[in-house]
This record gives C-alpha cells, sequence and structure tokens, in this order.
C-alpha cells in the first residue's frame, strides 16, 4: 500500500485478500467513480506523495467496506426484506441548522439514526445497544485526527463515535469527497451522471439502510446529510413513502460558513489551501444542489416535503427549536410525547451552558461577493421566499 500513484487494482487485491473476495474490482458505476476520483487527484500539482498516501489509506478503508458489504449481503440475504417505511430525511445546504435538528429529532425513541461509528464502518450489521464494539475506539481516533488538525473542528462541526451523523459517510459517491478534497473532474463527473444512474447510487444507498436496521429496528429511519439534495430528482423513487424537511439559510451565510469547514478538513490532506478554489466550487455546489431540490419531483401519497429555515430554527435557544420539532411531528403524522419534549428540552438546555468560540468568516476570504452569490443564487432566493420568508436580506 506504499503505492504512491493510487493504483486501484493493487489496492483492491489486498482489501480482497482480507476480506476473501474476489481480487478484480468489478466494472460498475461505483468503481468508475473510484478511478475517476484517483485520476483527478493525481493531477500534478494538487496532492504530494505525503497526501496521496494518507489518502490511499482512505481509498482502501472504501474498497474494504465496499468488499465486506457486498459479504454481507450474501450472508444475510434478508437485508432486502428489511422494511424502511416513512424514513424521514433532513437536508439543505451545508450550515444551516441540520445537525441541531438530527440531534433533536434522534432523541424520539422511535427514531433509527445511525451513529458515527456504524456510518464509517457499516461491517458487519450493528447490534442495537452495542457499547462495547471496537469500531467505536476506531471511529473515536478518526474523529482525534481531525481535532489534531485543527481544535475548531469539534467548536464548528462537533463530531462524536456515539453520536448521530450524516448519512453520506456511507455513500460510496456524494458531494461529501468534493468537499474533502480537491478534485473538480470527479465533480463534473458526479453531477452530470444521468437520472438512471443517480438511481443505482442510491438505491445502493438503500440498501445499506436496509443493512444497518438489520439488527436494530425502530419506528423510522432518521437521515441528515446535505448529499441528499443530490440524489433528489430520484429520491421519492427510491424511498416512496419518505418525509424530506428542507433547511434553507442565506446563501451569503451558509456558503462562506462551511467554506471555513472544508478549509480545515483539507488540511488533513493539503499543504497548501486554496481558499478561492474552495469558494468556487462550494459556490457550484450550492447552485446544483438548489436547482435539484427546486426540479425534483412532488412527493406521492404519504410522503411530504416541509421548508424550514434557519432563522425560525434558530430564532430562540430552546422555543424555536422545540416549536420546529413540533410543527414537523403534527405536519407528519410521527408521535410526539412528553417524554420527547423533555428530552429534547434538556438537551437544549444543556447547550446553553456550553461556551463556543464565535465562527467567524467572510465571503472574501473565499473569493466571493455578495452580490456574485445573490446572482447566481437568485432563482433559489425567488423560489424559497414564499416557502420559508426572505433569506438574503
Amino acid at each position: 500500500m506504499a503505492d504512491q500513484t493510487i493504483d486501484i487494482d493493487a489496492l483492491w487485491r489486498i482489501a480482497a485478500r482480507r476480506v476473501k473476495a474476489s481480487p478484480e474490482p468489478p466494472r460498475n458505476l461505483e468503481v468508475e467513480g473510484l478511478r475517476c476520483l484517483v485520476s483527478s487527484l493525481k493531477v500534478a500539482g494538487r496532492y504530494d506523495a505525503e497526501a496521496l498516501r494518507i489518502i490511499q489509506r482512505e481509498i482502501f478503508v472504501w474498497i474494504v467496506n465496499y468488499l465486506e458489504f457486498a459479504r454481507d449481503l450474501a450472508r444475510h440475504p434478508e437485508i432486502f426484506d428489511v422494511p424502511v417505511s416513512r424514513p424521514l430525511f433532513i437536508t439543505g445546504f451545508g450550515r444551516t441548522g441540520s445537525t441541531l435538528l438530527l440531534n433533536l429529532l434522534a432523541l424520539d425513541a422511535e427514531a433509527r439514526a445511525p451513529l458515527l461509528w456504524q456510518l464509517l464502518a457499516p461491517s458487519p450489521p450493528p447490534r442495537a445497544g452495542d457499547r462495547s464494539d471496537p469500531r467505536i475506539a476506531a471511529a473515536q481516533r478518526r474523529v482525534d485526527v481531525f481535532s489534531q488538525v485543527d481544535p475548531r473542528v469539534q467548536q464548528i462541526h462537533p463530531m462524536a463515535p456515539e453520536a448521530p451523523d450524516e448519512c453520506h459517510w456511507m455513500m460510496l459517491h456524494s458531494p461529501l469527497t468534493v468537499t474533502l478534497y480537491r478534485v473538480p473532474e470527479y465533480w463534473t463527473w458526479l453531477k452530470t451522471l444521468a437520472l438512471g444512474e443517480l438511481r443505482s447510487l442510491y438505491q445502493g444507498y438503500r440498501r445499506q439502510v436496509q443493512h444497518l436496521q438489520l439488527f436494530d429496528r425502530r419506528g423510522h429511519w432518521l437521515s441528515k446529510a446535505f448529499s441528499h439534495l443530490h440524489f433528489m430528482p430520484v429520491l421519492y423513487e427510491v424511498f416512496p413513502d419518505a418525509n424530506v424537511v428542507r433547511l434553507h439559510r442565506d446563501p451569503c451565510q451558509a456558503i462562506p460558513s462551511l467554506c471555513s469547514l472544508v478549509s480545515i478538513y483539507r488540511r488533513l490532506t493539503a499543504r497548501q489551501i486554496d481558499g478561492e478554489e474552495i469558494g468556487a466550487t462550494l459556490l457550484d455546489m450550492f447552485v446544483d444542489g438548489m436547482d435539484r431540490l427546486m426540479r425534483a419531483p412532488q412527493p406521492g401519497a404519504g410522503a411530504q416535503a416541509i421548508d424550514i429555515s434557519y432563522d425560525k430554527l434558530t430564532a430562540d435557544p430552546v422555543a424555536g427549536p422545540i416549536g420546529v420539532v413540533r410543527q414537523l411531528y403534527d405536519r407528519l403524522g410521527y408521535a410526539y410525547t412528553p417524554t420527547f419534549e423533555q428530552a429534547m428540552v434538556g438537551a437544549l438546555e444543556a447547550q446553553r451552558t456550553i461556551e463556543r468560540p464565535r465562527h467567524v468568516y467572510t465571503l472574501e476570504q473565499f473569493g466571493l461577493s455578495r452580490t456574485h452569490v445573490v446572482e447566481r443564487a437568485g432563482d433559489y432566493l425567488r423560489w424559497s421566499e414564499p416557502r420559508c420568508g426572505v433569506l438574503a436580506r
């Protein structure tokens, strides 16, 4: 695994020996995307040999997870029969309040929200309530690496192995990869996938949802990820009775906030951070995601899409989030209980006692201007206003 050129076939053979699988990678969409990613990483001047070694380890983990998942499907064919009934998806661009909302909704005893350790290493299917799984410690080591690179990661976007986290960690291909690495060719591949290819990838995600629920089933699957935006054109095909909460925030705030977080993540592998490249990429990602959101098919019978603004969610440290959750449960038909509300109030009150440094960022740090962002986001801002109010004041 010391090959600095990141040889997919060589890595596959090593992983296959570990998992006792076929030594040759299949010719399918998932592997095609992986090859595109590696090709983009190897463009001269983007990453040095040390960085490529670090990224190579991540790609090796991707391959191992892929092969272990295939092995689980063969061992447990009943995975295909696990129901995914009335799942609740939280989506929107990054930095729109999704982590706050996820952590509250996950307090519902009837919600099955995947934990970070389960997302990073999903095979074998986790058992309900298992606190001794060695994958928990492995996930903690990964979180520690993030914190060592820059302590602000945990201040801006807290992560913990046994806390709910974003489903795009287990998606084989998603915009998450574009935020972690400078890979414009891969981003072009991802955003130009045909409808059938998008559907194929998202059906793979559904199988992973079934996989994670094999030994831990509750009332409804709960997921949040800005990557769900990318799959909005096929979301209701793959999850016909899904309910979707779409979060919205002034793009002149959300985009530079995510740019700031991405610039920290990029330091894991890159010595030089190109702020203007990050700004241009994330603005393009925002416009592409909002276009998919606006053009998405309407939900069918038994499903709903609800729009919530960041300002409404955060208007008051306790009353704002509680009011939003009550609204969601009333509209969507999930059971809202006094026990659930008490748990949310306790969590929100505890959050008020934690002092965090202010997250400071500007558009100009990333080569952007308010005029340019508002112009690019114009169609979205007009679309969102009747749904959740004026965003860009």
